[in-house]
């Protein structure tokens, strides 16, 4: 049951650290190995300055993940998605407004460029279920489908008003996927319609996140700067299924669980990260505290229950089973000597996050 899903965790998971050189946005575990991270990072708080896509391996015994591979961009990487069909490629977000494609076994250039979007690319989701389409979203308002194998575009959406934040595809349906943006609008898209299929006024302000239950299609999760998560039944829109409330700034990301129907997580600009049951009375089991900047970046591993990957503004990445603390980080990685060492961040500075902001 629900109740006791926890208690059927192994504890033997591996639980490390990595210093990264740049802000981390977006951690993704590979789904071909359960060992391999991907980490998009940006400098200088994504502002201005350059992006790098990091592959780590998470399975070292001493703590510390070790660098498989690095790409470097001339602009932040916002976000980045494993390939389903090519375990050595993964797809980055960058600030310029193109997708880069990348091979692990040419790491001195991107694979491809996709070079449609007018403004920094905000999210990339590659299809579970087709495998050979991405899809794309941008702070110019747009939403893109691709073939990577293809330099243009498939489609073009440009039905929201405002920044679009996340699209995610379907876990079920290869055809279907969900949006969400700054005009605090939940759509509903079918690549086989010209327009959305279904548009949902979600939050009283700027929605960032968005996933589907991989247990129920018919379920998404949403969460916003008015720092509440939403739980809708796309059936019965009309009003949300559940509310859930824990963040103290806006949700900045959230992911439901590969193998709990009930269970998701959520990051937040309030610099913590909280595992959620929505099917105990009281839905927060957890509230981690391990980041001392905005949490951008979550992902759960595919192939180890309750494994859980984060990324900050820190400069740091944890990998940890949701059931216990994130590990205790090793010994000299807050060091300015660290060879990972980068830019200060704004704790370092003295400065600190006020208002909830949708960046």
């Amino acid at each position: 049951t629900q109740s006791t899903w926890g208690d059927q965790l192994s504890r033997s998971h591996t639980m490390s650290w990595f210093r990264t050189a740049f802000c981390g946005y977006s951690v993704e575990f590979s789904p071909f190995e359960e060992n391999k991270l991907a980490v998009a990072t940006a400098q200088y708080f994504g502002i201005v300055g350059n992006g790098r896509q990091y592959i780590l391996d998470t399975s070292s015994p001493d703590g510390v993940m070790q660098e498989v591979a690095t790409f470097e961009s001339k602009d932040g990487l916002y976000d980045c998605a494993w390939s389903e069909e090519n375990e050595n490629q993964l797809a980055s977000g960058s600030g310029d407004g193109s997708i880069k494609v990348w091979d692990l076994q040419y790491q001195d250039y991107p694979l491809k460029s996709l070079e449609e979007h007018r403004n920094e690319i905000s999210s990339v989701d590659w299809n579970l279920v087709a495998k050979d389409s991405l899809v794309s979203a941008s702070w110019d308002e747009s939403i893109k489908v691709w073939n990577p194998h293809y330099d243009a575009s498939m489609h073009t959406y440009n039905e929201h008003t405002n920044c679009v934040y996340t699209t995610i595809w379907s876990p079920r349906r290869s055809e279907v996927f969900a949006s969400v943006s700054g005009d605090r609008t939940l759509k509903i898209w079918d690549i086989n319609s010209p327009q959305s299929v279904q548009t949902i006024l979600a939050h009283t302000h700027e929605v960032l996140a968005v996933d589907w239950n991989k247990y129920n299609e018919h379920q998404v999760v949403t969460g916003s700067v008015d720092r509440s998560i939403k739980l809708w039944d796309l059936r019965a829109p009309e009003q949300e299924v559940q509310t859930l409330q824990g963040h103290s700034f806006a949700v900045r990301r959230l992911k439901c669980s590969p193998h709990y129907e009930h269970v998701l997580a959520s990051s937040s600009y309030d610099m913590t990260l909280c595992v959620w049951n929505t099917a105990e009375e009281d839905p927060l089991v957890s509230r981690h505290e391990h980041h001392t900047e905005f949490v951008v970046g979550l992902d759960f591993n595919l192939f180890v229950e309750g494994q859980v990957a984060s990324c900050s503004w820190d400069e740091k990445v944890c990998v940890w089973d949701m059931q216990q603390a994130p590990p205790p980080m090793p010994i000299g990685m807050d060091d300015p000597q660290h060879p990972h060492n980068g830019p200060r961040t704004m704790s370092q500075t003295g400065s600190q996050p006020s208002d909830p902001i949708s960046m």
